[in-house]
C-alpha cells in the first residue's frame, strides 16, 4: 500500500486510503427476527455482499455524516495541512474522483476469525466512478513499488489484484459500487449480490443486530462475539462479565451533537446488571483520574452512563455542539503538534 508522506496528518491519509481502497488488494437474535423485507435486507442489501460467515460488519455512511455540523469541522480539519491537501489534490486530477466528497458509504465485514486467514471485505458506494482513470492511477502507484495489477475473471466480473496480494482483489459491480475481499473473499464476493437474499443476509442473528444497532445512523456497528473472544474477555479482572457477552452493537448519531449506544447482550440479566455496575464503577473511577483532570476532559465523562435492560447492558455518551467543537479544536492542536515534534507517550510518524 502507498502510505503518506512521513509528515502527512490523519485526514488526507484516511482519504488517500479510500480513494486507493477502490482497487483494494491492488494497493495493499434477541427478541426474535421478521421475515418482512425491511429487515431481511438491511443498508440497502449490503449484506448480501459478504459471505455467510460474516460475523462483524461495520458501517460509514459518509452521505449522512456530511450533513452534519461534524462533518464540516472534520473537513476542515483535513484539508488544514498543505501536505495533505496537496495529496487529495493530486488524487482528485488523476482520478476525477474527491474522496471527501464522493464516497458515500462504506460498509466493513469480517468473519469470526479473520486473523487466522485474513479474510475480511468491505463495499463502498460513491458517484463519479471513473474506473479507466482510477486503475491507471492505483497502476501508477503499485508500479512505484515493484509490483503491478493484473485482471481475472469470476462469475462474470473482472477481479484486480496484485502480484504481490493475489489473495486480494476487487472489483466494479456497476458505477457507484466498488466490491473488495481478501483472505479467499474476493472469489466469493463476485457470487453474491445478485439474489434477493443471499450472503450474510442469511444469517438472521446478524440481521436482526444490525437492525438494533440502527441502519439510520451514519455511523454503526454489530458483531456476533466468538467464543475466543469471550474467553479473552471473562479472563479480564477489569471487566469479569465480560464473557458472557454474545452480541455487540453501536450505534451513532451526529446530527445534532454526539450521541452513541453501545449494547451488549449477555447470558443472564444478572450479567447484565453486574457489567452496568462495572462500567459505571470505572467512569466514577476515570473521574477522579488525575491525568483526565489534567487534560480537562472530565466534563465530557459526565455524558456517559450505562444501565442493564433485561439481558442487556448499554452504555450512552451524549456530547453537546459545544463540546464537540471543543474536542476537534485539541485535535488539531494534537495534531499540529505531532507534525512539528514528537508528542510525549507518541510515536512520532
Amino acid at each position: 500500500m502507498v502510505r503518506p508522506r512521513s509528515r502527512a496528518g490523519i485526514g488526507a491519509g484516511v482519504a488517500v486510503f479510500l480513494v486507493l481502497a477502490l482497487l483494494g488488494g491492488a494497493v495493499s437474535c434477541r427478541g426474535g427476527c421478521s421475515r418482512d423485507r425491511k429487515v431481511l435486507r438491511p443498508v440497502e442489501g449490503g449484506l448480501a455482499w459478504f459471505p455467510p460467515e460474516a460475523q462483524i460488519v461495520v458501517a460509514l455512511d459518509f452521505a449522512r455524516l456530511r450533513a452534519t455540523p461534524l462533518w464540516a469541522r472534520l473537513a476542515a480539519l483535513a484539508r488544514s495541512n498543505p501536505d495533505d491537501q496537496a495529496q487529495i489534490d493530486e488524487i482528485t486530477r488523476r482520478t476525477g474522483f474527491d474522496p471527501l466528497r464522493q464516497i458515500d458509504s462504506l460498509i466493513v465485514a469480517f468473519p469470526e476469525e479473520a486473523r487466522n486467514g485474513g479474510a475480511m471485505g468491505f463495499v463502498l458506494r460513491g458517484h463519479g466512478f471513473d474506473q479507466a482513470r482510477l486503475i491507471a492511477y492505483v497502476r501508477d502507484q503499485v508500479a512505484k513499488q515493484g509490483d503491478d495489477l493484473f485482471s481475472f475473471r469470476r462469475d462474470g466480473r473482472t477481479l484486480w489484484a496484485t502480484h504481490k496480494q493475489p489473495t486480494a482483489a476487487g472489483f466494479f459491480a456497476d458505477d457507484r459500487t466498488f466490491v473488495f475481499g481478501a483472505g479467499g473473499w474476493a472469489e466469493k464476493m463476485a457470487e453474491l449480490g445478485r439474489l434477493a437474499l443471499s450472503g450474510a443476509e442469511q444469517n438472521p442473528q446478524l440481521v436482526h443486530l444490525v437492525e438494533r444497532a440502527g441502519v439510520t445512523n451514519p455511523v454503526w456497528a454489530a458483531a456476533v462475539v466468538p467464543a475466543a473472544t469471550r474467553a479473552l474477555l471473562a479472563a479480564d479482572s477489569r471487566l469479569q462479565s465480560g464473557g458472557g457477552i454474545n452480541r455487540l452493537g453501536l450505534g451513532i448519531d451526529v446530527s445534532s451533537g454526539f450521541r452513541a449506544k453501545l449494547f451488549a447482550d449477555l447470558a443472564t440479566r444478572q450479567q447484565a446488571d453486574a457489567m452496568a455496575t462495572e462500567l459505571t464503577r470505572a467512569i466514577q473511577a476515570a473521574k477522579q483520574s488525575p491525568q483526565v483532570l489534567l487534560m480537562g476532559i472530565g466534563p465530557y465523562l459526565d455524558g456517559i452512563s450505562a444501565r442493564a435492560v433485561d439481558v442487556t447492558s448499554e452504555i450512552e455518551i451524549r456530547l453537546s455542539d459545544a463540546q464537540i467543537a471543543d474536542g476537534v479544536e485539541r485535535l488539531r492542536a494534537f495534531l499540529t503538534l505531532a507534525r512539528q515534534a514528537p508528542v510525549p507517550g507518541f510515536p512520532h510518524p
